[in-house]
């Protein structure tokens, strides 16, 4: 669980050289450097920057409903929200699935603040052992959906 927090944290405040050493090269897809060089913010966008929906297709899980996009800020609204201090539970085994390799499962949660709204961010990461040290290899949002079945770590973890 630790892993799992400090991982979210260094995510959060945009601290890729802590966060991608905390991946699995897998993850990483290259070295650590590659990934802070992929993740880092290149400059200061003075527009906002559109949702994941606005450039991709929709997810979909099996059942065949979408996962809601995330939103953004206002054009008037700063470009990153705040953060909260980042809280990890609900520690579980999970199956391999594709390419990611059996692990644990653990929730994240987070507030995300804007100038006119608070949310509750939760994720879902699988961190695997890699000798002696733990690692992450999926970070996955948990959409309300998956709250519904009941395991929501678990849920989304799987989603291919």
């Amino acid at each position: 669980m630790q892993t799992a927090r400090i991982y979210q944290s260094a995510v959060n405040s945009d601290d890729w050289a802590k966060a991608c050493g905390l991946r699995t090269e897998r993850y990483r897809h290259g070295s650590v450097k590659e990934c802070v060089a992929d993740n880092a913010p290149k400059t200061q966008s003075p527009e906002p920057t559109p949702t994941e929906s606005d450039e991709f297709p929709p997810l979909r899980r099996a059942d065949g409903s979408v996962v809601p996009g995330k939103s953004t800020p206002s054009a008037t609204g700063p470009d990153r929200a705040k953060t909260g201090t980042v809280k990890a539970s609900s520690p579980q085994s999970v199956p391999a699935i594709g390419d990611h390799p059996a692990g644990t499962g653990v929730l994240v949660e987070y507030s995300v603040t804007w100038p006119d709204s608070t949310t509750t961010s939760r994720k879902a990461l699988r961190v695997v052992r890699q000798g002696d040290t733990w690692l992450v290899d999926q970070s996955e949002d948990i959409a309300a959906s998956d709250d519904a079945h009941g395991n929501p770590v678990r849920d989304a973890l799987m989603r291919r």
